[in-house]
C-alpha cells in the first residue's frame, strides 16, 4: 500500500487548526473543558485521541485525491499552518495572562 503523501499533509494541516480551535473552545468554555476531561479523565487526553481520529478520518477523505506535484509547497503550507496555530494559542494565552 502506497501512502498518499499529499492526503497525509493536508491532513496535518487540519488536525493543526482543529487543536488550536479545540484549545481556544476549552479555554472560553468550561462546558466544553469539562466535557473533554470527563471523556478521558484529562482535557489534554481527549484533544489528543479526537486529533489522531481525526488525522486518520481526514486522510481517508482526502487520499482519493492525486497527489500534489509540488510536495515542497504542500509542506511549507504545514509549516506556516503550524507556526501560525502556535502562535494564535501563544497569542491568546499571552493576552489570558496579561489581562487576567
Amino acid at each position: 500500500m502506497r501512502l498518499n503523501a499529499t492526503a497525509l499533509i493536508r491532513s496535518a494541516v487540519g488536525v493543526v487548526w482543529l487543536v488550536v480551535a479545540m484549545t481556544l473552545g476549552a479555554e472560553l468554555s468550561a462546558p466544553f473543558k469539562a466535557y473533554l476531561a470527563e471523556l478521558t479523565g484529562h482535557h489534554w487526553v481527549s484533544k489528543s485521541l479526537i486529533a489522531a481520529a481525526a488525522f486518520v478520518l481526514f486522510y481517508f477523505l482526502l487520499k482519493s485525491f492525486g497527489e500534489s506535484r509540488n510536495i515542497l509547497r504542500s509542506v511549507l503550507c504545514l509549516v506556516v499552518c503550524v507556526v501560525l496555530g502556535g502562535l494564535i494559542i501563544f497569542g491568546f494565552y499571552l493576552w489570558h495572562f496579561l489581562n487576567g
